[in-house]
């Protein structure tokens, strides 16, 4: 069965409704284990207690390669993505957070009406795949708006250097290692991507999304930083817009601004904290990348599959995971749940 990101709402319900109140997410090697762990409360609210904070999640991988082998290491998201997707599902501020507001504030918020140029956003490869903008309220069309009703920005200009730097193309070809290692849930990932290329992936289907669902701009040029930096210098002069360039590069974000660009850096922190509490709504964020990443998770009840044989373009562009139901109490609701808002959609 599959499920679509935005109808994960779906799969707490019907936990809750199983009395599954306390939610374990862990990988299915038990080297790597329970991840976090959600605790779905009555009013919409949930606590994500972090099982394993940044660095000790480091740790614990770094013990993979004796154990199980290097492809087994490799499959695994390092540190840096780990809390990376932390940060994007909502559960984790930026360690520069008031540094990007400000950053926003004084080059957003175009007053159009009196002249002003448009102000666009460009992003970098390595913060392409975590839908940051909206995160951060400075998104075109759902970002917050001021005392004027105006957003922070206008829409995106899209660098084809930054999709090719997206498109790594490594896939698992043997699921052998994987399965000796992780267990038997990896056969499923025979022929689809392996470790960082997942992160790839997500990156790629977002700049479609952008370009497909937002206004933007798409700015030609090749790939590296030079070669996108030049470009969008090109842009802002030419172009009667004005782009905000986003990197968690520093040496990105220096040419940027040594081009006359208005350029941040983007910083995640070193670590995570113990707890946090968000939605039900963040929640889900939270397991999908989480999906996504590690390939494989247990729930409690369900097993989600971010990648599984046969997973194509087109489950990739409406953002679907694979549910295995290993309750058959929990089955049946999914079910039900899932073509009702199909037939509703």
């Amino acid at each position: 069965m599959q499920i679509e990101r935005r109808r994960l709402m779906v799969l707490l319900n019907a936990l809750y409704d199983q009395g599954v109140k306390s939610i374990p997410v862990a990988h299915p090697c038990a080297d790597i284990g329970e991840l976090v762990r959600i605790e779905l409360e009555d009013d919409g609210l949930a606590t994500v207690r972090f099982s394993q904070g940044t660095l000790t999640y480091q740790d614990n991988r770094e013990t993979i390669p004796a154990k199980h082998g290097e492809s087994a290491y490799d499959d695994l998201p390092d540190a840096q993505t780990y809390t990376r997707a932390m940060v994007a599902s909502g559960h984790v501020d930026l360690a520069n957070i008031d540094d990007v507001i400000a950053f926003a504030d004084r080059h957003g918020y175009a007053d159009l009406e009196a002249g002003h140029e448009p102000v666009v956003i460009g992003l970098d490869a390595n913060i392409m795949s975590w839908r940051l903008p909206e995160r951060l309220g400075i998104d075109a069309e759902v970002g917050d708006t001021d005392d004027r009703g105006r957003r922070p920005t206008n829409g995106y200009a899209l660098a084809t250097g930054v999709k090719e730097e997206l498109d790594w193309h490594y896939n698992h070809y043997n699921t052998h290692e994987l399965t000796s290692a992780f267990g038997d849930e990896f056969e499923r990932l025979d022929s689809q991507p392996a470790g960082a290329n997942r992160e790839g992936l997500l990156g790629l289907y977002e700049y479609r999304r952008l370009r497909t669902h937002r206004t933007a701009d798409v700015i030609e040029c090749d790939r590296g930083d030079d070669a996108i930096v030049s470009a969008y210098r090109r842009f802002n002069e030419e172009s009667r817009k004005t782009a905000l360039l986003l990197s968690n590069d520093r040496g990105f974000v220096e040419r940027g601004i040594a081009a006359g660009i208005p350029s941040q850096h983007i910083e995640y922190p070193v670590d995570i904290p113990r707890t946090a509490t968000g939605s039900w709504t963040e929640a889900t964020e939270l397991l999908y990348y989480l999906a996504v990443l590690f390939g494989v998770i247990t729930l409690p009840k369900v097993t989600l599959y971010g990648v599984w044989n046969g997973k194509d373009g087109r489950h990739w562009q409406h953002e679907q995971l694979d549910i295995d139901c290993r309750s058959p109490k929990v089955e049946p609701p999914l079910e039900r749940d899932l073509a009702i808002l199909e037939a509703t959609n």
